[in-house]
């Protein structure tokens, strides 16, 4: 980051378990890398619930899924194009491996509680992490605690959020704001509180959108 730069706001309304989430996000490193002598990003996660019925003990992730799709083969397909896309820009999926489709309440309540951007990104990207290769339960108190640790030292605060529920009727509020206002899917980007770029969009889109609003800024200061 160089705070020379100006700076460049990005509001990115996101689910810490969806895998087409942390391809965008992976996605938009990419293009920011690329335009690193240009802006100063400022990036704030914004809460979303794909699943917000499921229950605090999660449900079977698989049979869960195969539900949604509608059947096996239309799953492994989507896990395959996934997966591939995982590969070339360095995130290597094992859905395999993942146990439990979790509700996301409470993570999203941790997550809000960095008030530090690059710390935010970074519990985000653990999360991700954890969730998608290496299929960590996040229904468990201790294995979401372990996790989150390194952002969160009193552990008082975390138990307040997991056992007491502190701060989840905020983040459910949020989630209805951004339901409200036409958001139906994610990754859903906000640049600048005026540029909206909705799913998991390849760099050059991201670099296309960041230059066009560069440029307009450098119209109105002229």
């Amino acid at each position: 980051m160089n705070p020379s730069l100006p700076p460049l706001k990005i509001d990115i309304v996101s689910d810490v378990v969806c895998p087409w989430c942390y391809v965008g996000k992976r996605k938009l490193e990419i293009a920011l890398e690329k335009l690193k002598d240009k802006v100063n990003p400022e990036i704030q996660w914004r809460p979303y619930q794909l699943n917000p019925e499921l229950p605090g003990e999660g449900v079977p992730y698989r049979e869960h899924l195969v539900q949604k799709f509608g059947n096996e083969r239309g799953l492994d397909a989507a896990w395959e194009r996934i997966m591939k896309i995982g590969i070339d820009i360095g995130i290597p999926f094992h859905f395999e491996k993942i146990e439990k489709a979790p509700n996301t309440l409470r993570l999203h309540t941790f997550v809000s509680l960095m008030k530090d951007p690059s710390k935010q990104g970074q519990m985000v990207d653990a999360l991700f992490q954890a969730h998608f290769v290496s299929g960590a339960d996040l229904t468990d108190k201790t294995v979401v605690w372990n996790i989150v640790k390194e952002f969160i030292s009193d552990e008082s605060i975390f138990l307040d959020v997991w056992e007491k529920g502190m701060g989840t009727a905020d983040i459910t509020q949020e989630i209805s704001y951004y339901r409200q206002n036409g958001v139906s899917g994610v990754p859903y980007y906000i640049f600048q509180g005026k540029y909206a770029v909705s799913g998991a969009q390849n760099p050059e889109v991201f670099v296309d959108v960041i230059e066009t609003i560069l440029r307009e800024d450098e119209g109105s200061a002229g």
